[in-house]
């Protein structure tokens, strides 16, 4: 049997204290590609994207899109978290 090692970090839209639809995966690299702008996030608000836990971001969701767009990489994480601002207004990652 082999172990599967990879980390997958889920992003869900949520709305009403309720988990709704995956949106996005951020797999062991993206998530080291992403990792200047969540440590900012994590220094300028206090909340942690930690891979193996969980958290809900909503009135901060401003911050953390303004965070990984300081980054200047392509990725779809971006478009889906401003959309998902324009129409939830907040997400939940997802740990494993």
């Amino acid at each position: 049997m082999e172990l599967n090692a990879a980390m997958a970090l889920d992003v869900h839209a949520y709305r009403g204290g309720r988990m709704g639809r995956l949106l996005y995966q951020i797999d062991d690299q993206a998530y080291g590609v992403l990792q200047p702008a969540f440590d900012r996030f994590r220094q300028r608000t206090g909340s942690f994207v930690d891979p193996y836990g969980d958290l809900i971001v909503d009135a901060q969701l401003s911050v953390l899109i303004s965070e990984i767009a300081k980054l200047k990489v392509e990725t779809d994480l971006l478009t889906v978290l401003e959309a998902c601002r324009n129409e939830c207004g907040a997400i939940v990652f997802v740990g494993d």
